[in-house]
């Protein structure tokens, strides 16, 4: 069984040119779309250490964090698609969106869109990954970091 798990996407071209981030980081206040890729963390690759499309994101001793993971394949998985959410401590200001497939060639990439009303926290994201009848629900920690442009550092 695939253990699943995203990595953020912070350049995003096409499904052939994109570049994998240690974290989102967004302003406060901007509207955002925000590319993911979902990976099988269980199939990972050793010795890669390349730096673009599906291997980048190196772990230690060259391994890469996983194999793209395609949802929907095969009847049993249809239908198919991802809810992030985005908690806070402000139970008021739990944003949740349903994810879209960024390519319809490639659905292990997805995007979110978040408005500039929305205010985001930083820190865990979380993914109810859902195919046919079965719901898989995982938190990838420290995914989003939220600056606050109007923060000049002073005290």
């Amino acid at each position: 069984m695939a253990l699943l798990t995203a990595k953020p996407i912070i350049s995003w071209c096409d499904v052939n040119m994109y570049t994998f981030g240690n974290q989102w980081t967004v302003n406060q206040g901007d509207p955002n779309t925000l590319y993911f890729q979902v990976l099988d963390s269980n199939q990972a690759i050793q010795g890669n250490n390349q730096g673009y499309g599906i291997f980048s994101g190196i772990t230690p001793l060259g391994t890469t964090a996983g194999l793209r993971y395609l949802l929907g394949i095969g009847t049993q998985n249809q239908p198919y698609g991802i809810t992030v959410t985005f908690p806070s401590l402000d139970n008021d200001q739990v944003i949740t969106a349903t994810a879209v497939q960024a390519d319809a060639n490639d659905s292990s990439i997805w995007k979110v869109t978040t408005s500039a009303n929305q205010i985001l926290a930083g820190g865990a994201v979380q993914f109810a990954v859902q195919e046919g009848n079965t719901i898989r629900r995982f938190s990838v920690l420290n995914m989003l970091a939220v600056l606050d442009p109007t923060d000049d550092g002073s005290c």
